[in-house]
């Protein structure tokens, strides 16, 4: 054992040693400061995540931080009088997580009022989904039902409005596509003043697609009957089913915005449950211009922040004029401002879309383009103007902004990482000891052979912020619309791994799930959800390396490594207590991870309860 893990032993005997009225049987004055802990816990697997991975048996806890970490013998030598001793046999420790990537403010308005459809897998899951929550909400005629997270290659055939008419008659619905789509009732479009048996209120894209429309966008169509003046007719009618932005955006009617007030409150329902999950911290990936920061500074004023949003990023940015982001920054005159609970620091620019709507942007053209597109098609960049791009990012950069930019094909990863390196070699040739650590957002190809940045990104410490679940809940998707061997490739972990790259997984809600159990079990197994295919099974990890991407990874991104994100002396004790024997069951039974909502016990955020299972002694 280190000399090291004595040392906090023996200081406190000669601090005990110094203090008038400290004895040998551990009493101390009323009223005096105490050098005991305030809790221990002992007998478990303390899984410290430091270097080397070493296993403990043992911890203390005083003031928010760890003091010691070892035998439950060294750690029980800290015991005092008012101490609270956990007996954590047969349980596992880990450091809090944290989730490098959630669009947060919604999570807990959310929970309550929309339909969750990550698990639906058929059109009737959906429509029960549906059917449960107007159940729940009881709500009166014409007020709005919500939901988020289908996906149609999930289905054996999309469900359309008239299954979504019969259980939600008197209800307007609208469903978001895991990403760029969505899905209404009939009730929508008659908002809109559309009636199947009236083409004269049919808007010009009823039958017929606009010439604007990008290879994303679709609407769904099927052959309906209609009467027109008495006579019947036979006509393609959209389904209530549109795929792309430009597609989308022809609802022209949607929910009710959020009040103010609703969105403080969801930050502490939000926080809640994902504390129940072990997630001790965040990193929201968009400000919304500044909007969010100011719901997470009121939900921090009335003490309804009980976990940590480490980064805030300003934007997003995506084809602005760069005077127009430089004015905007001017305008906040802040940068990493807050604290270790709230901070608004770096700033979020889009360059591409996504694989499972066809709108990265790729070297290689997408599967069956033959089909789909008629000539090679190679996804939307936002910005494929590379001196444009690097005038936005510079807007940035020179007023002291961390870069974090959203890339999921391989043609824009290369794009900002060539930007990346140009501008940190010009900053590290003016300050060699400068902190760079941008990231990569998505980051799903990084070794294709046309384009391949991965030992560009290790050599310039870039960091990579993926988001596991997406294969396990998308896979399916980027396996049509990649191919089969393209798909293997995407996401790549073991190769970040081997290759030096420092990966800070995140889930990316609300386009997916919150539970980042969700994200561990994919890199475990690389499972995609509605089959089981495995999609590159040399890309998995062991539970090591994905644990890392969830705690000291997010913490070294946002510069809080020093202070958490392992369990060691000095840092803060965010930690979580799990009901499994060891952490490398989790590599033998990798299905806990889709349980482990069940399997969480306790979730300390600095020594604190955030989180607390009923019948855990605590």
């Amino acid at each position: 054992m280190s000399r090291l893990r004595y040392l906090p032993v023996l200081l406190l005997a000669l601090l005990c040693a110094t203090l008038p009225g400290c004895d040998k049987s551990n009493k101390m004055p009323s009223g005096s400061w105490s050098p005991y802990a305030d809790v221990i816990f002992t007998g478990g697997e303390v899984v410290t995540v430091a270097k080397g991975f070493p296993l403990a048996k043992g911890l203390a806890i005083k003031d928010g931080k760890v003091i010691v970490v070892g035998t439950s013998e060294e750690v029980l030598a800290y015991r005092g009088p008012n101490t609270k001793v956990i007996d954590a046999t047969g349980k596992t420790i880990i450091p809090g997580l944290q989730d490098s990537h959630n669009h947060f403010l919604s999570l807990g308005y959310d929970l309550k009022h929309s339909a969750d459809l990550t698990f639906a897998r058929s059109p009737a899951e959906v429509v029960k989904a549906v059917a449960d929550l107007k159940a729940q909400l009881n709500p009166a005629a014409g007020a709005w039902i919500g939901g988020a997270r289908w996906d149609q290659y999930k289905y054996p055939q999309m469900f359309t409005r008239w299954q979504l008419d019969a259980v939600t008659p008197d209800n307007p619905v609208r469903l978001s596509r895991v990403y760029r789509g969505v899905a209404v009732n009939t009730a929508v479009f008659h908002l809109m003043g559309i009636d199947d048996n009236k083409p004269a209120t049919w808007p010009a894209w009823w039958e017929k697609n606009p010439a604007d429309f990008t290879s994303e966008d679709q609407i769904l169509r099927a052959r309906r009957t209609i009467t027109v003046n008495g006579q019947q007719r036979e006509v393609e009618v959209p389904t209530g089913v549109f795929l792309g932005v430009k597609a989308s955006q022809l609802v022209t009617v949607t929910m009710p915005e959020r009040s103010f007030e609703e969105d403080v409150a969801s930050v502490k329902a939000g926080a809640e449950k994902l504390l129940s999950l072990g997630i001790t911290a965040i990193v929201d990936p968009a400000s919304r211009m500044g909007y969010n920061m100011r719901v997470y500074q009121e939900a921090y004023n009335r003490g309804w922040l009980p976990f940590r949003i480490a980064a805030v990023y300003e934007g997003i940015f995506f084809q602005e004029a760069p005077e127009v982001i430089a004015a905007h920054l001017d305008g906040i005159k802040i940068n990493r401002l807050g604290d270790r609970f709230l901070k608004w620091q770096g700033t979020k620019f889009y360059a591409d879309g996504g694989a499972g709507s066809r709108s990265s942007w790729v070297s290689e053209p997408f599967e069956d383009w033959e089909e789909k597109e008629s000539k090679p098609y190679f996804g939307l960049p936002v910005m494929q103007d590379d001196a444009i791009r690097e005038k936005q990012f510079r807007a940035a950069v020179d007023r002291g902004w961390d870069l974090n930019t959203h890339n999921t094909g391989d043609r824009s990863m290369r794009q900002s990482v060539n930007l990346y390196m140009k501008l940190m070699d010009e900053i590290h040739a003016k300050r060699p000891d400068a902190d760079l650590r941008w990231s990569i957002i998505h980051a799903y190809m990084p070794i294709e052979p046309k384009t391949m940045v991965l030992p560009d990104l290790a050599k310039y410490k870039i960091i990579v912020a993926p988001n596991p679940n997406f294969l396990w809940q998308l896979g399916h998707s980027f396996q049509e619309n990649l191919g089969p061997e393209r798909v293997t490739r995407v996401m790549p972990f073991r190769s970040y791994v081997k290759g030096g790259v420092i990966m800070a997984s995140g889930s990316d809600y609300s386009v997916a799930h919150y539970d980042p159990w969700l994200g561990v079990y994919a890199m475990l197994t690389r499972k995609e959800q509605s089959t089981g295919t495995v999609l590159g099974a040399a890309e998995t990890v062991g539970i090591e390396d994905a644990l890392r991407s969830y705690t000291i990874n997010g913490a070294y991104l946002t510069y809080d490594d020093k202070t958490r994100g392992t369990l060691e002396v000095g840092k803060l004790a965010d930690l979580v207590v799990l009901d499994i024997p060891g952490i490398k069951q989790l590599e033998a039974h990798p299905e806990w991870c889709l349980t482990m909502k069940d399997r969480v016990l306790l979730t300390l955020v600095e020594g604190k309860v955030g989180y607390r299972r009923d019948g855990f002694a605590f």
